[in-house]
């Protein structure tokens, strides 16, 4: 089984130029940035590339979404 891991709100640490990721970094701790990862339900992959790649596809988008609406974000409601 393969377990789908999805995060969110990592951007709002570190984005942008070198310069704006380490600020964004050393000013983390004091502007407390809300981050959320998503552990879904394991999921078998069935046989075949294609086929595979879509349930992981699935599985890892469901469990982004389900991070990203944990913190509110506009974009997860865009996907489903």
């Amino acid at each position: 089984p393969v377990v789908p891991l999805g995060q969110a709100g990592a951007r709002r640490v570190t984005s942008g130029s070198t310069a704006k990721q380490l600020a964004g970094f050393l000013t983390a701790p004091a502007r407390r940035p809300r981050l959320h990862v998503h552990l879904g339900l394991p999921v078998h992959l069935p046989p075949g590339v294609e086929a595979a790649t879509a349930t992981a596809r699935e599985a890892v988008t469901t469990a982004w979404c389900t991070a990203a609406r944990h913190l509110g974000e506009p974009a997860a409601a865009s996907v489903r």
